[in-house]
């Protein structure tokens, strides 16, 4: 653990930084309105670092693995649970809709402060897809960066999907264990009525 935090100090302090700077607008705003509306953005904030922290905790587990072949047989759950938690990242950015729910007099600080959240999830999020990438290569061993490009671009459309599904759709990543079938239904459906999911 003293070593992970030594080799990635600066970016989990920049990490930090971002959070808690997100976390005092937030409370500057509670504290002068007090409005609690916007406390919804410390749990999306939680749910957009889960990824970073699992494929931190990944990269950390592979470079202290004795066995290459344990490694390969838990990188696919992990993998999966890293990639269904992903779009939670990014979705953030979404949360700029409720500026329309602004008052004139902090229509500019609501903005900021969204704006702010967003900006750490993301940075969270595509750190998070580096870090699972450059994992993955060191496991299969990618020899064309080629492959590499083609992964991350696959997993900004799943990110893409993911995101519609929360945001128009109301589902959440938990819903793949509690409705699996109607969440692949509508999913598909993307696909195959894409007339019908314009909003995507």
């Amino acid at each position: 653990m003293k070593t992970l935090i030594l080799n990635r100090y600066k970016e989990l302090s920049i990490l930090l930084m971002l959070s808690f700077t997100s976390i005092m607008l937030l409370a500057v705003r509670m504290k002068i309105t007090h409005d609690f509306y916007m406390l919804f953005l410390v749990w999306n904030l939680f749910l957009a670092l889960l990824p970073y922290g699992i494929s931190l905790w990944f990269e950390t587990s592979i470079a202290s693995a004795f066995s290459t072949v344990i490694i390969r047989w838990f990188t696919v759950p992990v993998f999966i649970i890293w990639l269904l938690v992903l779009p939670n990242a990014p979705y953030i950015i979404t949360d700029l809709i409720h500026i329309r729910n602004a008052s004139g007099a902090f229509l500019i600080y609501d903005s900021i402060l969204i704006a702010s959240f967003a900006i750490t999830g993301c940075w969270a999020g595509f750190k998070s897809i580096y870090q699972m990438i450059k994992s993955l290569s060191s496991i299969y061993r990618f020899k064309k960066n080629l492959f590499k490009i083609i992964i991350e671009y696959m997993i900004l459309i799943l990110c893409a999907v993911g995101i519609y599904l929360g945001r128009d759709l109301r589902w959440n990543s938990w819903d793949i264990i509690q409705h699996p079938d109607q969440l692949f239904i509508d999913t598909l459906s993307i696909f195959i009525y894409p007339l019908s999911h314009q909003t995507a």
